[in-house]
């Protein structure tokens, strides 16, 4: 009691409990992984359950040249080292295709979807149809012929809605698809309507229409997009702001779609921590739908996937897919 160690390790608990997630610091009878002690403070009881690791304040204090440095560092150390223990674990490479059986899958609205497809590029609205048979978390929306279906979708969807033109030709939206933002009433529906379609070109054009979508919740976004490479295989390419990208085999195993999900930060100092397990489950059953699909799929994109703080939602806001 009253050591650097202590402090230290009671100030990690309460900065996880501030966050919300679990501390990596337990006492009383919990069961251990890790011990950390201190030599200069005595060596735990030999009955202690768990790996006993030294510890020292800083490097040049520590008596054992095998002494971890720092309680954050070392913590951080054990963390890696159990996640590479896991992942050894579990084996290499992708997950078993048979694994997707641990995921509920509307195989029925699936396939009803596919059979309406043909080849070529798929729009957004669309390629959500096919995510949601694979419980992948989408935008609430739809799609209108009219400014007066728009409007009744609208207040369906709950006010402030966004536009955005519908068609499979259309760039994604961080390429330049128009979006309008913040419609808050009936009027500006209507307006709305005709400003997307103008933007995009298709302003009286034969077979337009719009989607009407909730507007999104706020959150970190990323990029997720599902390529074949040469020798690899299907594999899921993840770009984060400030990581850049990183990437893994499909279809996921859970502890891959964890390990990318940990790259995502928040974005300021003080905001909650992000939604990592469910952009580890987005994640996920992406990657079993692209897998799935064989030879019917030629890429799959999610330009834009909002990840929530924790307690919010985690959806994908942009998609698009090509079928061969």
């Amino acid at each position: 009691p009253g050591s650097w160690l202590e402090a230290q390790a009671l100030l990690v608990a309460a900065e996880a409990d501030a966050a919300g997630t679990r501390a990596p610091v337990i006492g009383g009878d919990e069961p251990t992984d890790v011990v950390l002690y201190d030599p200069a403070l005595g060596s735990p009881p030999s009955t202690t359950p768990g790996l006993h690791i030294p510890i020292a304040a800083r490097s040049e204090l520590a008596a054992d040249p095998f002494a971890l440095h720092g309680a954050r560092p070392a913590l951080a150390a054990i963390q890696m080292l159990g996640r590479a223990a896991e992942r050894i674990a579990v084996g290499l490479g992708p997950a078993p295709r048979s694994a997707s059986a641990e995921l509920t899958i509307d195989r029925e609205k699936l396939d009803r979807q596919l059979g309406k497809l043909a080849a070529g590029r798929i729009g957004d609205h669309e390629t959500k149809v096919l995510l949601s048979a694979y419980g992948v978390p989408i935008t609430r929306q739809a799609v209108a012929t009219t400014p007066s279906a728009a409007v009744k979708l609208a207040r369906r969807a709950g006010y402030p809605v966004e536009l955005k033109p519908w068609g499979h030709d259309l760039p994604t939206e961080p390429a330049g698809c128009p979006i309008e933002k913040g419609i808050s009433s009936d009027a500006l529906v209507r307006a709305g309507f005709t400003t997307v379609l103008t933007a995009a070109g298709k302003a009286g054009a034969e077979g337009t229409a719009v989607i009407v979508r909730e507007t999104p919740p706020s959150g970190r976004e990323v990029s997720v997009s599902l390529r074949e490479l040469p020798s690899l295989g299907w594999t899921v390419i993840l770009e984060a702001p400030g990581t850049g990208q990183l990437a893994a085999p499909a279809p996921l195993r859970l502890i891959d779609a964890q390990v990318l999900a940990l790259q995502v930060a928040a974005s300021r100092a003080g905001d909650p921590e992000p939604d990592r397990a469910g952009l580890a489950n987005l994640l996920r059953r992406v990657s079993h739908l692209a897998v799935d699909l064989g030879e019917r799929l030629d890429r799959l994109d999610l330009p834009r996937v909002v990840v929530g703080g924790r307690g919010s939602r985690t959806l994908v806001i942009d998609a698009f897919i090509e079928l061969s």
